[in-house]
């Protein structure tokens, strides 16, 4: 018992944290700026007129956020599975769409079909659809790829 009180008083003590912490911590810190800063810059580089639904539902843009900007996405499995769906809007001049009958957004031969319209010269508010009512085939694509003109 008195090697516990001989210790006790040395747990409250605290002392400040060495020089060399510190200092790491403060490079650390210096170093998380600039990808803070960048995540920031991609998070807002799309206007508010370039939006992405699929079936009627936002995907990217009006509140759906950016986060699948340039990365591959599957299909939900019932817009798979429907023959009928899905039906694709793309709207905005900056933005467009290319779907794939591949999953992981492989080109297959012809089967891919970009949607939007990249003319900066058009209405800020021009949308292009696409859906199995243009080609039937198209209700038998898996995958697509969401990416700034």
């Amino acid at each position: 018992s008195r090697l516990f009180l001989h210790k006790s008083p040395r747990l409250r003590t605290s002392r400040p944290p060495p020089l060399a912490m510190q200092l790491k911590l403060v490079i650390a810190a210096l170093l998380a700026l600039p990808a803070a800063g960048s995540v920031a810059v991609r998070r807002s580089q799309l206007d508010i007129n370039q939006k992405v639904y699929i079936e009627g539902q936002p995907v990217l843009g009006d509140g759906a956020g950016e986060g699948i900007l340039n990365t591959c996405q599957g299909f939900a499995r019932q817009h798979v599975e429907n023959p009928s769906a899905p039906e694709v809007k793309v709207c905005g001049t900056s933005i467009k769409v290319t779907v794939f009958m591949r999953g992981r957004c492989q080109e297959y031969y012809e089967h891919q079909q970009t949607i939007g319209k990249c003319d900066k010269g058009m209405p800020s508010t021009t949308c292009d659809s696409f859906s199995p009512a243009d080609d039937a085939r198209f209700g038998h694509y898996q995958s697509y790829k969401v990416e700034q003109c």
